[in-house]
C-alpha cells in the first residue's frame, strides 16, 4: 500500500511505498511446521539401510547431540563432563560427539552465508533435523559455558590431566 503525506504550504505532495515483502527466510528463519511435516523415519531407514550418506550423517549427528546434551547436563549439574568410562571410551564418545555438534553448525552456517539456505534435509529430514537440533545444542552450550565459569569458576579440561579438577 502507498502513504502519502499531507500537503504543506501547497508543497508537493510525498508519495512513500511500503518495502516490498520477501518471500525468502531469514538467517534465523524456520518454517518447523512444515519440516516436521517432511519428517519420514521409513524414508530414514531405507536411506540408512542404502548407506546414504545424508541419511548416516544425520543418524550420526543425532546420536552425537544426544551425547553432548548429556554431557551439558552433567557438567551444568556437577561441573565436570562425562567421566572417561571404559578404556577412556565414554570420553571419547563425548569430545567427538562435540566435534560433530561443531561440525555441523560450522557446515550449515557456511552454507547458509554462500547459498541462502543451509544443509539438505536428506532422507526422511533426518540430516536437516541434526542440523537444527545441533544449533539448539550449541546455543544451550553456551548457556551452560556461563553457568559453569560463573558458578564452578573454572573450565574442564578436554583431555583429564594429572591432578585436575575432573577425573
Amino acid at each position: 500500500g502507498a502513504a502519502r503525506a499531507a500537503p504543506r504550504n501547497g508543497r508537493a505532495r510525498v508519495l512513500a511505498r511500503a518495502a516490498p515483502k520477501k518471500d525468502g527466510k531469514g538467517f534465523f528463519e524456520a518454517d518447523l511446521v512444515n519440516d516436521l511435516k517432511s519428517v519420514d523415519g521409513d524414508e530414514t531407514m531405507s536411506g540408512l539401510l542404502s548407506g546414504d550418506a545424508q541419511a548416516i550423517a544425520g543418524a550420526v549427528g543425532l546420536v552425537a547431540n544426544g551425547v553432548t546434551s548429556w554431557s551439558l547436563w552433567v557438567l551444568y549439574n556437577t561441573g565436570c563432563g562425562l567421566p572417561p568410562g571404559p578404556g577412556g571410551s565414554l570420553g571419547a564418545l563425548e569430545g567427538v560427539s562435540y566435534l560433530v555438534v561443531t561440525a555441523f553448525v560450522v557446515a550449515a552456517t557456511a552454507k547458509k552465508i554462500k547459498t541462502g539456505s543451509g544443509l539438505p534435509a536428506g532422507p526422511g529430514g533426518v540430516l536437516g533435523g541434526a542440523e537444527g537440533i545441533s544449533f539448539l545444542v550449541a546455543l544451550i552450550g553456551l548457556g551452560v559455558l556461563a553457568n559453569q565459569v560463573l558458578h564452578f569458576g573454572y573450565v574442564p579440561n578436554a583431555i583429564p590431566t594429572e591432578g585436575g579438577k575432573c577425573y
